[in-house]
């Protein structure tokens, strides 16, 4: 009989190490998000200078944006009546659009604009929208626009096509073959390709 408990007993010790062990290890913290297929660099890029005056004008907002740094990153603020505000903040490194996704409110969907994987949010009756947008493996683009009327979520819907950043092609030379300033990866205006 001591034998039997003897096993039972170690088989509750085994079983017991691995549920603590299984409690103690790191949980996987930032979930998955898809690949960027076409990453760009944004580092050092200035917020203030990636929208246009169209696409600013489409969010309600005027220039010059009012340039400041968040928690986030390197930010930049534009105002309009009634209250609208429009803020475009580059965040490089801490695990990119992963962290921000674990970190996420509940009405959180995930999107993708221009191919680029995003976090969506909408809050409340449309008061407030942001998009994150995932521009490579650790940077990302967050584009929020707040206040006013039409809600910002009409706004965004008119800034970009399915409500991307307002960050329209990049102002290269004209390509012989393409519009001039037209990026065939499109990528936001002011924003290189990363290094491979």
């Amino acid at each position: 009989m001591t034998d039997r408990t003897g096993k039972r007993g170690a088989r509750w010790a085994a079983a017991l190490a691995l549920v603590l062990a299984a409690a103690c290890s790191a949980p996987s913290t930032v979930p998955d998000v898809p690949p960027v297929q076409d990453p760009r660099d944004v580092r050092g890029a200035d917020p203030c200078a990636l929208p246009d005056a169209a696409a600013l004008a489409a969010a309600g907002v005027a220039a010059p944006g009012t340039a400041s740094t968040g928690p986030e990153g390197p930010r930049c603020e534009w105002r309009g009546g009634t209250g609208r505000l429009l803020a475009v903040t580059v965040f490089t490194g801490d695990g990119g659009l992963g962290t921000l996704a674990a970190n996420s409110e509940p009405t959180t969907t995930r999107v993708r604009l221009a191919g680029y994987p995003a976090l969506e949010t909408f809050t409340g009756e449309g008061e407030f929208c942001q998009y994150d947008v995932g521009v490579a493996a650790d940077q990302v683009l967050l584009v929020a626009l707040e206040g006013g009327e039409p809600t910002p979520a009409v706004r965004c819907s008119r800034c970009c096509p399915r409500c991307s950043p307002p960050c329209p092609a990049d102002p290269r030379p004209a390509d012989p073959h393409g519009a001039a300033g037209a990026d065939p990866h499109g990528a936001p205006r002011g924003v290189r390709a990363a290094p491979r």
